[in-house]
């Protein structure tokens, strides 16, 4: 962008943007950090677990990006991000930099996906994109089976350990066929009446909401949301 182009995106982001600054910082492994941001609108914001929160890395730029809030503190102001800082877009390189003190503009809390009431107990299935969303699950239920896929399955079991996610927790190798997968998330379907929450990799989530279609017992109501795709940006 040019110098008048980034001074604009400035102004309107001032505009838009809230600010909040980074009040607490813990890391989960070498590609997860937990963020705790603290700002005087959070205090008035109305958050739903599922709900999603936009930040800007960069200055000079109206580029946004997502990420799912694990708890929300309104009498402190707070609330709290886990960031997977794999590759080198921009929010990684800010999550890889950012230190206690760090101001960004934040833009939500706003609806995603509605964590709220699930019809009865729910099958959990996503990647390492995921692992902020069934943290925010906990604080609506206890009653969850988990099945993730992932590049470095022992290592995420860590990082789920790490947030108190260890009870019916499979974490199984990320491949094109996701045989695996399905079957972890097929045999965690045994129970009536249950919600399926699938998020992460788009190809993943089409997978399993197909495959699901043709379980033993089908899912009383499916939750699921893509937040990424091979060759694509832009997706929450």
């Amino acid at each position: 962008m040019t110098g008048l182009a980034e001074r604009l995106a400035d102004l309107a982001s001032g505009a838009m943007l809230d600010t909040a600054r980074v009040t607490g910082l813990s890391r989960l492994s070498a590609e997860f950090l937990r963020v705790e941001l603290s700002a005087d609108a959070f205090r008035k914001a109305t958050w739903v677990p599922g709900a999603k929160l936009q930040f800007r890395p960069r200055r000079g730029s109206m580029g946004l990006r997502t990420y799912t809030p694990i708890g929300w503190d309104a009498d402190r102001g707070a609330t709290e991000l886990i960031a997977y800082t794999h590759g080198d877009g921009p929010a990684a390189e800010w999550f890889e930099r950012v230190a206690v003190g760090t101001e960004c503009g934040v833009f939500g809390p706003r609806r995603s996906i509605d964590l709220r009431d699930p019809a009865g107990p729910v099958v959990f299935v996503g990647d390492e994109t995921s692992v902020a969303l069934a943290a925010a699950l906990r604080t609506v239920t206890g009653d969850v089976s988990h099945v993730f896929e992932a590049r470095d399955p022992a290592g995420l079991t860590g990082v789920l350990a790490g947030l108190g996610i260890t009870e019916r927790v499979a974490v199984v190798v990320k491949t094109a066929d996701r045989v695996e997968l399905l079957r972890q998330a097929r045999d965690a379907a045994v129970r009536t009446a249950y919600t399926l929450v699938v998020t992460g990799d788009a190809a993943t989530v089409h997978a399993v909401r197909r495959d699901a279609r043709g379980w033993p017992s089908t899912p009383g109501q499916v939750k699921g949301k893509a937040y990424w795709a091979e060759g694509r940006t832009g997706l929450d």
